[in-house]
C-alpha cells in the first residue's frame, strides 16, 4: 500500500515516515498485548497496576521517537510542497512535553486505565473473565495506537506552524485504511485539526501552497481503485457495498451507513417475501436519500425517517437483473 502513496506523488520522506509510524504502532500494540497477557492475576486492577510502570515506559519511549521523527522531517516535506520554510523556528518547543500525554491532554495512564473499566463492563454483561481479559488487551492496544498517532500529528503541527504560520494541511491516508478515513482523504483542514475515530492513523501533509497540496493528497477513489476485491470488500463493509461502489454508488453514503453498529439491521418485516437488511441512516427529510425515495413513491411527502434498503438486499432482490439493481440503488439514494 505504501507503493500506492508513492504513485500519488507524495514525497519519499513522507512515505518513509508513514511506514515508520505504522511499523512502530504495530510493534507497540503487540508489546502491549503481550505485557497484559504476561500477568497471571485474576483481579483486573491489580494486574494493571503491575504492568503500568512498564507500559508507561514503552509508550513514552515510542512517543519520543515518533515526535522527534515527525518534527525533524516536517520542514523537508513542506519544501516538497512548495512551502516557504524558515530553517530557524519562530519559537522553541520542548518535544519531551508530548511524551506521557495523550492527544486530549490527559496523562497516558489515565487514558489507558479506561481499558480496565471496559473489562469490568464486559463481566457485568455476563461475559467470562477470559473474554474480559481479551477485551482489555484489545482496548489497551487500541489506545496506545491512538496516543502514538496523536503524538505524530501534534509534532507535525508544531513543526509546521513554527516555520510557516500560514501553513494548512490536508488529510493523507496511511494504508491500509478504513472506509471512514477514505472518504475524508485529501480534505483541507484549514486551521482546525481533523476529527479521528479509534485506530485512525491518517497523517497530515502541510504546506502554505494549497495548489501544491491539491496535486499530492490521496484521493479516496485512487485508494479504492488500488485495492483487490477482498480488500475493497473489507474497507466498504461488504461485498455488496463494493459492487455498489463499482456501479457508481456514492462512497459517503455507503460508509456512513456503518458509522454505528446499530445503524444497519435486519428488518422485522419482510420485503416482497424476503428478509432484508435496512438502515435509517441518511433518511432525514432533508437528505438526498429521502428526496429520491420520495420521488420513487417509497415514502410519503413530509414523512419522517423510513427504512432504506441496504445494497446487499437490493442485489438480492434484483438477482441477475442489473437494470433493476441500478434502479433500486437510485430509488434508495445510494446512486445519484
Amino acid at each position: 500500500m505504501m507503493t500506492q502513496l508513492l504513485q500519488q506523488g507524495l514525497p519519499p520522506l513522507a512515505v518513509s515516515r508513514a511506514r515508520t509510524l505504522r511499523k512502530t504502532n504495530n510493534a507497540l500494540q503487540a508489546e502491549t498485548k503481550a505485557l497484559w497477557r504476561s500477568v497471571r492475576v485474576s483481579d483486573f486492577d491489580t494486574a494493571y497496576q503491575r504492568i503500568q510502570p512498564r507500559l508507561n515506559t514503552l509508550v513514552v519511549s515510542r512517543q519520543k521517537k515518533i515526535a522527534n521523527l515527525f518534527f525533524a522531517s516536517e520542514p523537508m516535506i513542506m519544501e516538497s510542497f512548495n512551502s516557504t520554510v524558515n530553517l530557524d523556528t519562530d519559537y522553541d518547543f520542548n518535544l519531551d512535553s508530548l511524551a506521557g500525554t495523550a492527544g486530549n491532554g490527559e496523562p497516558v495512564d489515565a487514558v489507558l486505565s479506561v481499558a480496565i473499566i471496559r473489562g469490568k463492563q464486559a463481566v457485568l454483561r455476563g461475559e467470562s473473565a477470559v473474554s474480559a481479559q481479551r477485551i482489555i488487551g484489545d482496548e489497551l492496544a487500541r489506545r496506545v495506537a491512538s496516543i502514538l498517532s496523536d503524538t505524530a500529528r501534534t509534532a507535525s503541527l508544531v513543526s509546521a506552524k513554527s516555520r510557516s504560520p500560514y501553513a494548512h494541511y490536508v488529510r493523507v491516508l496511511t494504508p491500509p485504511s478504513c472506509g471512514r478515513c477514505a472518504v475524508l482523504a485529501g480534505q483541507f483542514s484549514g486551521k482546525i485539526a481533523f476529527e479521528r475515530h479509534p485506530n485512525c492513523d491518517c497523517t497530515a501533509a502541510w504546506s502554505d501552497d494549497e495548489g501544491a497540496l491539491a496535486k499530492h493528497y490521496a484521493y479516496a477513489e485512487d485508494y479504492l481503485n488500488s485495492l483487490n476485491d477482498d480488500d475493497l470488500q473489507h474497507v466498504l463493509g461488504s461485498r455488496a457495498n463494493a459492487r455498489a461502489w463499482k456501479d457508481g454508488a456514492d462512497l459517503n453514503q455507503l460508509v456512513n451507513a456503518y458509522r454505528k453498529k446499530s445503524d444497519v439491521r435486519v428488518a422485522q418485516e419482510l420485503y416482497n417475501g424476503q428478509r432484508v437488511k435496512i438502515t435509517y441512516n441518511g433518511t432525514t427529510r432533508r437528505s438526498v436519500a429521502h428526496y429520491q425515495m420520495e420521488e420513487a413513491g417509497l415514502v410519503a411527502r413530509n414523512q419522517r425517517a423510513t427504512m432504506r434498503l441496504m445494497p446487499e438486499s437490493i442485489y438480492q432482490i434484483a438477482g441477475d437483473n442489473q437494470a433493476l439493481a441500478l434502479k433500486l440503488l437510485r430509488n434508495y439514494g445510494w446512486l445519484y
